[in-house]
């Protein structure tokens, strides 16, 4: 694979960012069952609320500075993704 239109993991492995997407994708799944199986519903993880709708999915570290790091795994860590609701998500980039 070439360099060229691929970021790299702290052990030097390539991706793209298709290949990234997708397992961000999956991570924010895993969070977001992993909440649902264990209080029965999905809430705002700032808040603490279930009206703060839709609920997403925020990074600590952003995806951008995953990958400018070269330690793109932070952005499929599920230990990096919070859920989040909307309203409080909007907030947050803001402040960054």
């Amino acid at each position: 694979m070439s360099n060229r239109n691929t970021y790299s993991t702290s052990t030097g492995e390539r991706l793209t960012r298709t290949q990234i997407e997708w397992k961000i994708r999956k991570a924010k799944e895993q969070v977001l069952r992993k909440q649902r199986e264990v209080y029965g519903y999905n809430f705002c993880s700032v808040c603490m609320r279930n009206d703060c709708v839709p609920i997403d999915c925020s990074h600590d570290i952003s995806v951008k500075t995953c990958l400018e790091q070269g330690k793109a795994e932070l952005a499929w860590d599920v230990n990096n993704i919070k859920p989040t609701g909307r309203r409080c998500h909007n907030i947050k980039d803001k402040l960054i």
